[in-house]
């Protein structure tokens, strides 16, 4: 058998600096005004398979291929948070164009009709922007939030 070279051990992370990495993506996102709600709603795991499946990228030695493997991820997972923050769940698509999404139930952003009955087009709204105006308006820590 023929010497490959030395065996290199992957040390894990600490998850809370991989929590902070998916922090920082989920902010960069929320404060994007391109992020409405309805580009969200596609399978962000398919998108991801893109770089996540390609052998050569994700069996590379490289550097610089581990690097967009790893940030690959951490985007991915904050897509999926955002998709169950808007969606209550991971956006799948069954084939092309047809979404895995329960009878008669559809995304608030497909909404025409606002609480009075009055015509409203919800299209272009950007409900995560509209979350953390809220969160901002609060003073409370993460810790006091997640203890209510």
């Amino acid at each position: 058998m023929k010497k490959t070279g030395k065996i290199k051990y992957i040390q894990p992370r600490l998850y809370h600096k991989v929590i902070k990495d998916i922090e920082k993506v989920i902010d960069k996102v929320v404060n994007d005004d391109r992020s409405l709600d309805r580009t969200f709603f596609k399978d962000h795991i398919k998108f991801s398979d893109v770089i996540l499946k390609d052998f050569s990228l994700t069996s590379s030695p490289n550097k610089r291929s581990k690097e967009i493997v790893e940030t690959s991820s951490i985007y991915l997972i904050s897509m999926l948070i955002l998709q169950v923050c808007l969606f209550h769940r991971v956006v799948r698509e069954r084939n092309e164009d047809m979404m895995l999404y329960p009878k008669s139930h559809i995304p608030y952003f497909m909404r025409q009709i606002d609480k009075d009955g009055k015509e409203k087009d919800f299209w272009d709204i950007n409900s995560l922007k509209l979350l953390k105006r809220f969160y901002d308006k609060e003073d409370k820590t993460l810790n006091e939030w997640m203890g209510n």
